[in-house]
């Protein structure tokens, strides 16, 4: 080889071993430690056993929030009346006892690049022997997190188990209350607010005061007596809106003034009544006080935690729309008490006698009906019956007078408020009949259902030649 050949050759040589020196010497801290990360794996930073912690404190996002244990619960020690969850507090417990670094950098000097010069929070955790105090910086490359030890020189890489687990503030901790979860019957509301007073009942009695017991839900008049019936599921959708409110956006857990959330004056005040599942009659109260945006404030009653809910909560609750909840159902009786019928079809007139069979030992009782001198299939009337009981108006109206009636049945049971109930079709329109309901309620029902319930009656009723 060439002399100059072989300068060049030495020179690059050279070269490179002055570049490995300058790189050697250069490399900072972390990529140093990131050569022999697989040295320094799985290293126990935690302060443990989780049953023996006796403090967490840590800074998130400016929420200083400080725990103690004390007689084996955890409590806020910056407000003792503060109610904490103590299956949300768990997680963090059992963060801080089995934290691991999956690698340790010895020897730090510039905590800067790991964000440790400034960390983004800090969490402490101690037991009865030992208080541990970790500082949190940045993500590692691979998702983890820098983490130093008590103002260690070392920089350990530990999971998200301790550094996610901690980004949380004192509101995800509280015990937050719900309305009763032992409901096993809503029996009753009352609402009074600056839209007036109602009052709504379930009546186990319904038909001592209604033809049917098929709505046993009714708007109470100011002495406490039924004057309406309403729809049970709409009524289930009005009080749902107190049973079922969430309360899980906590303004204040320990009010002082409630003045502050117009609350010493409620706006709207809500009494639900409910049989327990162990049959115990009970009830909760809800307090609405101001509008704050779309959200109004709210409490149980007697609490010292006041939430946000959505203002459509009570709203909904102030202005119920009592005459778009009335039941649709013109006919839907207790079949159990029928004794008779007497039907007038396409003009000729029907009456039909029901009896039950006595039934021997090992039977049950049977239902009889009797046209004349001629049983009827039971079957075949049963499944009448429910097509009568099922069927269902468009809407109600306060037309009292049709074009003529076309057809009606009238029902005898054994209800000594109602022993018969007659339901009249009229002609109205070219879609509807009117309908009315011993003259006192009127609906517009469908000419095609009223006139399958007309036809079905007379295939059971006319004797057809053999």
């Amino acid at each position: 080889m060439k002399r100059g050949a072989r300068l060049a050759v030495l020179l690059v040589a050279l070269l490179v071993l002055v570049g490995a020196w300058y790189l050697a010497e250069t490399l900072s801290d972390r990529q140093q430690a990131e050569i022999a990360e697989d040295a320094h794996e799985h290293t126990d930073i935690s302060t443990g056993p989780a049953e023996e912690l006796t403090a967490l404190a840590w800074d998130y996002f400016g929420d200083a929030v400080s725990l103690t244990r004390k007689d084996g619960k955890w409590i806020n020690a910056n407000d003792g009346a503060c109610p904490i969850d103590q299956t949300a507090v768990a997680p963090l417990a059992e963060a801080a006892a089995s934290a691991q670094a999956e690698t340790v950098i010895t020897g730090v000097t510039d905590f800067d690049q790991y964000g440790l010069a400034d960390p983004a929070f800090t969490i402490v955790a101690a037991t009865a022997d030992q208080v541990n105090t970790y500082d949190v910086g940045n993500p590692s490359p691979n998702g983890a997190y820098y983490v130093r030890l008590n103002g260690e020189d070392t920089v350990y890489v530990e999971g998200t188990m301790l550094a996610q687990t901690f980004q949380t503030g004192i509101d995800s901790l509280l015990s937050l209350e719900t309305p009763p979860k032992d409901i096993a019957a809503v029996t009753g509301l009352a609402v009074e607010s600056g839209a007036g007073v109602y009052e709504l009942r379930c009546l186990t009695d319904a038909e001592d005061v209604w033809y049917t017991d098929a709505s046993p839900w009714f708007l109470m008049d100011e002495n406490s007596q039924p004057v309406m019936p309403l729809d049970t599921e709409q009524t289930a959708a009005l009080y749902g809106l107190a049973t079922d409110i969430q309360l899980t956006d906590c303004e204040d857990w320990n009010v002082k003034d409630l003045s502050d959330y117009g609350l010493d004056e409620p706006q709207g005040t809500v009494l639900v009544g409910y049989e327990s599942e162990d049959g115990a009659q009970e009830s909760f109260t809800l307090q609405f006080g101001a509008y704050d945006g779309a959200d109004v404030y709210v409490r149980l009653g007697g609490s010292k935690m006041v939430y946000r809910v959505a203002g459509t909560v009570l709203d909904g609750l102030m202005y119920p729309d009592f005459g778009a909840m009335e039941p649709l159902a013109p006919c839907a009786l207790d079949w159990d008490r029928l004794r008779s019928m007497a039907l007038e079809l396409d003009g000729d007139d029907y009456e039909i006698i029901r009896s039950v069979s006595t039934p021997t030992e090992d039977e049950e009782p049977e239902d009889i009906y009797t046209l004349g001198d001629r049983s009827l299939d039971p079957t075949r009337v049963a499944a009448w019956l429910r097509q009568v009981y099922e069927m269902s108006a468009d809407s109600r109206t306060d037309v009292t007078e049709g074009r003529g009636e076309l057809f009606s049945m009238t029902f005898r049971q054994d209800n000594e408020l109602w022993p018969e109930v007659t339901v009249r079709f009229m002609a109205y329109d070219s879609v509807h009949y009117l309908c009315a309901v011993n003259e006192q309620e009127y609906y517009l029902v469908s000419r095609t259902e009223a006139d399958s319930v007309k036809e079905k009656a007379l295939e059971f009723l006319i004797e057809l030649p053999e």
